[in-house]
């Protein structure tokens, strides 16, 4: 995994050097999380959450779905090395299938969590978050969501010849992944083939996980089922993109 490793150390000073995206990307959802605190706490408490604030559906419903978004970047990542034209340098490495998707997407795994985490701090600083379960809990909810959507998006990379159609499918899963798992409005709000079709998301999953932890006092045994799930989910998803990506297929970067 040497090749691994090193693919890992030029990804993580690439993204140092150019981190506007990142930037970009934490300030959207710090825009949108105040505009609908209060319409969410009247949903929360119509629920039965009496002393909820609306914070609780929020803050991880908004990380959930900019999250999303920005594990998109794994695949630009892969991409900009075609437009780059180092990807042959890569080849010549002869680094296999899975030490190249694991160097690329280790890198972004990281910076996935280390967002989410900032966004719940600050969503507590100037919202009101509350976490009234455990946060070692919490974390692995959100190490288990970041591995499932890095893995989910190196499938697409594998699967997609350009950047074009792997970014039209990552907008189009952020939206609706989100909306049909919870993350845009609770899901006791969404019609019933919505929530039947929910379970199939991994935001559905996400959110269970963060409503266990914000919403009840919830420990590692009430996000056993859905960080279970989603860490299974990544290993079938990633075993998957091993088998389908090709290092000997040209993407097209700026089509």
């Amino acid at each position: 995994m040497d090749a691994a490793r090193a693919l890992i150390g030029v990804q993580l000073r690439i993204i140092r050097r150019d981190p506007w995206f990142l930037v970009i990307m934490f300030g959207m959802p710090l825009v949108v999380m105040p505009l609908f605190v209060k319409t969410m706490k009247l949903s929360l408490q119509a629920e039965g959450f009496a002393d909820a604030t609306g914070a609780e559906q929020v803050v991880p419903g908004q990380v959930v779905l900019f999250g999303f978004m920005v594990s998109g970047s794994v695949a630009f990542s892969v991409f900009r090395e075609h437009g780059w034209n180092t990807w042959d340098r890569l080849r010549a490495s002869a680094a296999s299938p899975a030490a190249l998707l694991a160097g690329f997407g280790v890198p972004w795994v990281l910076i996935h969590v280390f967002y989410q985490v900032v966004l719940m701090v600050v969503g507590g600083m100037f919202v009101g978050l509350r976490l009234r379960g455990s946060v070692i809990a919490e974390f692995l909810v959100i190490v288990a969501y970041s591995v499932c959507l890095i893995a989910l998006v190196l499938l697409f990379t594998a699967t997609f010849r350009t950047i074009n159609q792997v970014q039209a499918v990552v907008n189009l899963g952020a939206m609706l992944f989100g909306g049909l798992g919870g993350a845009l409005v609770p899901l006791e709000q969404l019609p019933g083939w919505a929530r039947a079709v929910a379970p199939i998301t991994p935001s559905y999953w996400a959110m269970e996980g963060h409503r266990a932890v914000f919403l009840e006092p919830g420990g590692l045994a009430d996000v056993a089922k859905p960080v279970g799930i989603l860490f299974g989910a990544a290993l079938v998803l990633a075993a998957v993109a091993v088998k389908k990506f090709r290092v000997d297929e040209t993407k097209e970067f700026f089509a």
